[in-house]
C-alpha cells in the first residue's frame, strides 16, 4: 500500500535584494521534488513581508511562468500582521520546510529562528551559523581565527563613514588597488564594486552602504579563478559530503549579478580544471569552514584562486541558488546526485536534525529528574 506523500513548504520571495533570485530557487526546487515522496506547500513572501496563503502562492508562481514578471505580489487585502491565519495553519501542517528566501531575512538566521520557534523541521543550518554566513565581516573573523586563508579586508560602519568619508578611503587605499566593496550583510553581488582608483571609491562605497549599515572593503587578488565547492551534509552523523568543484568564467570586470543571472557568455564549468592538490586543498578548505562556523545541511563555499596558486575563502552561502544558472546543484549533478535526490536528502537531513535534537531533550531533560 503506497504511503501518502508527505507535506513540503517552499518559502521563498521575500523582503532581501534577491527576491528575484528566490522565485527562480523556488521554482527549480518545486519542479524538482519528487511528487511520490511529497506534496509541495508553496509559501510566497512578499517584498513587504507579507505571507500568501499557499492557494495565492501557487497562482503567483502560474502567473510568473506565463510570462508576469518574477515577483511575489502584494497581498490584495491589507492585513495587520505579515502572516495570516491561513498561511500560519498550512505551515504548521508541513512535515518539513524547504526555505528558500536569500539574503536577509531569509539566510540570516531570522526564517530559522522562526521556524525553530515552531518545531518544524527545515533544511540548512540553524541559527547561528546562518548569521554568521551572512554576516561576511564577523564570518571573516572566525574563518581567520579557523587558520582559513581570506582576503586582507576592513570593516566599515556606517556611522565611520558619515563622520569621516575621507578617512575611510585612505584607510581602504590602504589595501592597494583594486579592492572591492561590498555590503557586508548580502548575496548575488548586488551592491558591489571594484575600485581601481581613488577616485571611484566614494561612489562605490555610497553604492553598498545602500544595501547595508555596515560594509566591507576587501583586497583583489589581480585575475583570479573563481572555484567553488559544495558541502552537503550526510545521514546518520557521517562526515560532510564535498563536491567536486566547478570554475566559473567571465568576460566581465568580476562576478557580478549581471554575469550570475545575466551574460550569456558567462561559463559555469564543472568539474573544473584543476590539479589534484589544489582540489584537494580546496575541498579540505571547504570542510574547516563548515565545521568552523557550525553548518548544516548545505553550503557553498566559493574561493579566488590567484595565478600564484594563492588561495582565498571568499565567503559561505548557507542558502545557495537552485536557478538553472546556479553551481551548487550543478555540483552535485557532475557526482552522480540529480536535483531531485539532492532535495529528498536536504529534506531528510533537516526531519533527521529535529527527531536528534527531541532525542537530546528528552535525555537531557530525564537526566535533569534523576
Amino acid at each position: 500500500m503506497t504511503s501518502e506523500p508527505r507535506r513540503l513548504g517552499v518559502i521563498f520571495g521575500g523582503a532581501s535584494v534577491e527576491h528575484t533570485i528566490s522565485v527562480r530557487s523556488a521554482q527549480a526546487v518545486i519542479g524538482a521534488a519528487d511528487t511520490e515522496r511529497w506534496r509541495v506547500i508553496p509559501l510566497a513572501v512578499s517584498r513587504s513581508g507579507h505571507w500568501l496563503t499557499p492557494e495565492h502562492s501557487r497562482s503567483a508562481l502560474d502567473a510568473i511562468q506565463s510570462g508576469a514578471p518574477e515577483e511575489v505580489p502584494e497581498p490584495m487585502i491589507a492585513s495587520s500582521t505579515p502572516i495570516s491565519h491561513e498561511a500560519t495553519s498550512a505551515l504548521l501542517d508541513c512535515d518539513a520546510v524547504f526555505p528558500l528566501i536569500h539574503g536577509t531575512t531569509g539566510e540570516d538566521g531570522v526564517l530559522q529562528g522562526f521556524l525553530e520557534t515552531l518545531d518544524l523541521p527545515y533544511v540548512g543550518s540553524g541559527v547561528g551559523a546562518s548569521a554568521i554566513a551572512m554576516d561576511k565581516a564577523r564570518c571573516k573573523q572566525i574563518l581567520s581565527q579557523a587558520g582559513i586563508p581570506v582576503a586582507p579586508w576592513i570593516a566599515v560602519a556606517c556611522e565611520d563613514w558619515r563622520t569621516d568619508p575621507t578617512g575611510v578611503v585612505r584607510q581602504a587605499s590602504q589595501l592597494g588597488y583594486p579592492y572591492f566593496v561590498k555590503p557586508s550583510r548580502g548575496g548575488s553581488s548586488i551592491g558591489i564594486s571594484r575600485v581601481n582608483s581613488r577616485e571611484e571609491a566614494a561612489e562605490a562605497i555610497a553604492m553598498a552602504f545602500a544595501c547595508d549599515s555596515e560594509i566591507l572593503i576587501e583586497e583583489a587578488i589581480p585575475t583570479p579563478r573563481e572555484i567553488e565547492c559544495g558541502v552537503l551534509g550526510s545521514l546518520d552523523g557521517d562526515s560532510p559530503i564535498v563536491s567536486p568543484l566547478g570554475e566559473i568564467r567571465t568576460k566581465r570586470d568580476f562576478y557580478d549579478y549581471t554575469a550570475k543571472y545575466e551574460d550569456p557568455q558567462t561559463e559555469l564549468i564543472a568539474p573544473a580544471e584543476l590539479d589534484q592538490e589544489t582540489t584537494l586543498q580546496l575541498q579540505n578548505v571547504s570542510l574547516q569552514a563548515w565545521r568552523a562556523i557550525g553548518a548544516e545541511g548545505m553550503v557553498r563555499a566559493d574561493f579566488l584562486v590567484g595565478p600564484d596558486g594563492q588561495i582565498w575563502l571568499g565567503e559561505l552561502n548557507t542558502i545557495p541558488g537552485f536557478t538553472s544558472a546556479s553551481m551548487y546543484p550543478r555540483l552535485f549533478e557532475v557526482s552522480g546526485l540529480p536535483l531531485s535526490q539532492l532535495v529528498d536528502r536536504l529534506v531528510e537531513l533537516g526531519i533527521e536534525r529535529r527527531l536528534a535534537r527531541r532525542r537530546f531533550r528528552a535525555q537531557a531533560d530525564g537526566g535533569a529528574h534523576q
